[in-house]
């Protein structure tokens, strides 16, 4: 052998010497370190545990939020459905109220034979029943849009809730400095 491998070997016997006088077992060790190391892997455990417990928390948040999102989304589609209903129904009672009006005209005016006449009368008659029929369901519309809105209000002020609670927990979950 050469003066170079056995100087190698030399030292390589050194370094694995002092690794395994490093790495010597836990019985080895003083009391001191053997109680350090096991509150580590105790807090190490508690840390695992709350990460677990914190992304539950954040699915089952992030899940009621869109189901609120959805509910939300859904009153305000029925009101503005409402809304529209509404709009056309005034339109149409406006229209058969002026036609009305038009038919109360024709009737003071003219000569007209008595079956005209009772004709004229009957269409009256039914313009008026369908005005009331208008009237009667516009009230409807009117009592159903303003239970819709105050439904939209509550489903808004739910999903504000759960925003709120989200960024409450996404602060919780932020790193704190150290």
């Amino acid at each position: 052998m050469t003066r170079a491998v056995a100087t190698l070997i030399v030292i390589t016997v050194i370094a694995l010497s002092r690794a395994t006088s490093a790495t010597a077992p836990a019985d080895q060790s003083s009391p001191q370190d053997s109680a350090a190391l096991l509150n580590e892997v105790r807090l190490l455990r508690q840390a695992i545990e709350q990460l677990a417990g914190n992304g539950t928390r954040v699915q089952i948040a992030f899940g009621r939020l869109q189901l609120q999102e959805q509910r939300t989304a859904t009153a305000a589609r029925r009101l503005e459905d409402l809304r529209a209903n509404l709009a056309r129904l005034t339109h149409q009672t406006t229209e058969t109220a002026e036609r009305l009006k038009d038919f109360d005209g024709l009737a003071t005016t003219g000569n007209r034979t008595p079956e005209e006449e009772a004709d004229l009368r009957e269409m009256q008659k039914m313009m008026t029943r369908e005005l009331r029929r208008f009237e009667a369901e516009r009230a409807r519309l009117t009592a159903e849009e303003s239970e819709a809105a105050s439904v939209l209000a509550n489903e808004q002020g739910r999903w504000s809730d759960l925003n709120r609670q989200l960024e409450e927990l996404e602060r919780s979950l932020a790193p704190r400095p150290q």
